[in-house]
């Protein structure tokens, strides 16, 4: 289908009637749409959508990896890296007041303070892209492409215009494929020169060697192109990094010239940075508990400004008006998405940097990232998330189901504009409950902070306050609802192709409590102490102990295990039987104090 016919049928939509499980939008970005993409927008990269496509097809890369951001847009990434992490952003009793004033104070810097630069932003970035061209035709000249050329031959040109319109690309100049060992050779040589360097712009150029060789090679079995396409793809991938980089370094000054001007607030440095995390999948409700999350702060004697709030969605608008799409309007999630995840990484970094600079404030991180596991063997885990720079960690983890996701995906989409996929938004389910285990045994298992934690059941309906399902603090864990945490396993098993409420689930074999243990099992394995107690009462009825049911309050556990949801539990965590059950010596348990220390609501009030 070409992109004329599928456009037009994009916009036959009078007859259709779109709702929760027919959005009028697919998980794919349909390849009319792609030129609407805020990574190949004229005004934003020098690549466009076909280009990068082309680009793909010989490297192997994906279409995004190839785009080339003007300067204009990484002075762009910059600022919103600089406001998010460091300006203090008022957020109002509204959902969408974060937004709006984050955007209020990127448009001053970017109108007042940016642009009058923009000039001196282009000529650095032009030296810094000669620069790095330089240190890649060097390199790709000595270790791969050694043949001399002609003396009378003339210098080709660069650029994407001139390879994207030779229209006899055999006319280029002919040097032999390096051989398997040379390519080899240099990677081995690129990978230590970048790592030994402190030079970010020679970093970024070998690293982007690395990248693109690698690439064709796995994609050709060799060495494909001349040497100037292969220097032309290198040199885009190191100055989306490392242009970043300076262009950053560069506008420093101008933002605090604003900062001193207008007014903004930066965020104090913190000695012992108070870090609240927030996980679930799209449409969870993980934004809408920042009320809850103000009123822990408060308890806990920590003023809301003064955390940094991390939450890349409100970037969105910024970087793309939604009311320019007209029928593509439901794609502007889609389309701002790539860059979107290109920025966040460069969030990352610059957090990182703040952190070894001794500069950390507290953090709010409220964002759809399951990426905190270690990525190389060497490495800890969760060495590559921002919750490693608290002294202090509240970690929540959303258990919505799948099906509810999809209705609040649609509704915030009426409201806000942003929609999504329903397939996008069950495989995001499948993708959040299945590492939400791993992620939570990252910190709940941490001995060098404080780390406390809380599930939390958002089934409720709109504006009420989720049930607390479990909560604890390191290797403690108190569980009020035993089918919540069954529930985070259950949700791993649905079919990501459903298209109505009653597809989303398999069937009650596989639905049974019984079957659907294992992250309580892996539960009772790794955490020392384990209390299960009545919601409304507070009664602690049962307490397991490495693995071990070590005291009951009998009459209270007998009631408990008339629930299947519990009596599953208790018999996979402890392998309960009511002839292995003694009364506990003082009676029952009370719950543990740091109930203070949660937002959910849990029926009872100590």
């Amino acid at each position: 289908m070409d992109r004329d016919r599928e456009a037009n049928r994009l916009t036959e939509s009078e007859n259709t009637e779109f709702g929760p499980w027919n959005p009028g939008i697919s998980s794919q970005l349909p390849a009319a749409l792609l030129p609407l993409a805020t990574i190949f927008r004229p005004e934003n990269s020098f690549v466009s959508a076909d280009q990068a496509g082309e680009l793909s097809d010989f490297t192997g890369l994906a279409r995004h990896e190839l785009t080339s951001f003007r300067p204009e847009r990484l002075t762009l990434h910059e600022l919103l890296v600089r406001v998010t992490a460091d300006f203090s952003v008022p957020d109002g009793p509204k959902y969408e007041d974060l937004g709006i004033n984050f955007r209020h104070i990127v448009e001053t810097i970017m109108a007042r303070y940016l642009l009058v630069h923009m000039p001196e932003i282009r000529k650095a970035y032009d030296d810094l892209k000669d620069r790095v061209a330089g240190i890649i035709d060097q390199e790709l000249s000595q270790r791969l492409f050694v043949t001399a050329p002609s003396p009378n031959q003339k210098k080709p040109r660069r650029g994407l215009a001139a390879l994207f319109s030779r229209s006899h690309p055999s006319t280029a100049p002919t040097i032999p494929a390096p051989p398997a060992r040379d390519v080899q050779q240099a990677l081995v040589q690129w990978q230590a020169m970048a790592a030994a360097t402190a030079d970010p712009v020679e970093r970024a150029a070998h690293g982007a060697l690395i990248r693109t060789v690698t690439a064709i090679s796995g994609r050709h079995g060799g060495i494909r192109g001349d040497s100037q396409l292969l220097a032309m793809i290198a040199v885009n991938i190191a100055c989306n990094d490392c242009g970043s980089t300076v262009i950053g370094d560069m506008i420093e000054p101008f933002i605090k010239d604003a900062i001193e001007k207008e007014g903004f607030r930066l965020l104090p440095v913190q000695a012992r940075p108070v870090v609240m995390n927030i996980k679930g999948a799209s449409a969870s409700g993980k934004s809408t508990m920042r009320p809850l999350q103000r009123k822990l702060a408060e308890k806990i004697g920590i003023a809301w400004e003064d955390f940094a709030v991390i939450s890349p969605d409100i970037w969105r608008k910024y970087l793309l008006d939604y009311g320019s799409l007209g029928e593509a309007c439901k794609y502007a999630g889609t389309l701002t998405g790539h860059e979107l995840e290109m920025i966040d990484q460069k969030l990352d970094r610059y957090m990182a940097d703040k952190a070894e600079q001794g500069r950390m404030s507290h953090l709010l991180i409220d964002r759809f990232r399951f990426d905190s596991f270690a990525s190389t063997p060497d490495a800890e885990e969760g060495s590559n998330l921002l919750t490693r720079f608290g002294a202090l960690v509240y970690m929540f983890f959303m258990v919505t189901p799948p099906e509810a996701t999809v209705e609040r995906a649609w509704y915030r989409g009426l409201e806000f504009g942003r929609y999504k996929a329903v397939d996008d938004l069950l495989d995001h389910n499948v993708e959040a409950f299945t590492g939400m285990p791993r992620l939570f045994f990252t910190w709940a298992l941490r001995s060098d902070k404080i780390v406390h934690f809380e599930f939390l059941d958002n089934s409720v309906p709109k504006d009420e306050t989720p049930r607390t399902i479990a909560f604890g603090r390191n290797g403690d864990m108190t569980i009020l609802d035993a089918k919540g945490l069954i529930d985070v396993q259950r949700y791993q098993k649905i079919n990501i192709d459903a298209q109505r409420p009653d597809d989303v689930y398999p069937g009650a074999a596989a639905l049974a409590p019984e079957n659907n243990t294992g992250f309580l099992r892996q539960c009772a394995e790794q955490i020392p102490m384990i209390k299960f107690a009545d919601r409304q009462s507070g009664v602690v009825f049962a307490g397991v102990e490495n693995g071990t049911l070590r005291w009951t309050d009998p009459e209270a556990l007998d009631r408990a295990m008339k629930d299947p949801e519990t009596r599953a539990a208790i018999e996979a965590m402890a392998g309960y039987s009511p002839d292995s059950v003694s009364a506990m010596d003082n009676g029952s348990q009370p719950i543990d104090p740091d109930f203070a220390h949660t937002i959910g609501e849990h029926g009872h009030t100590p």
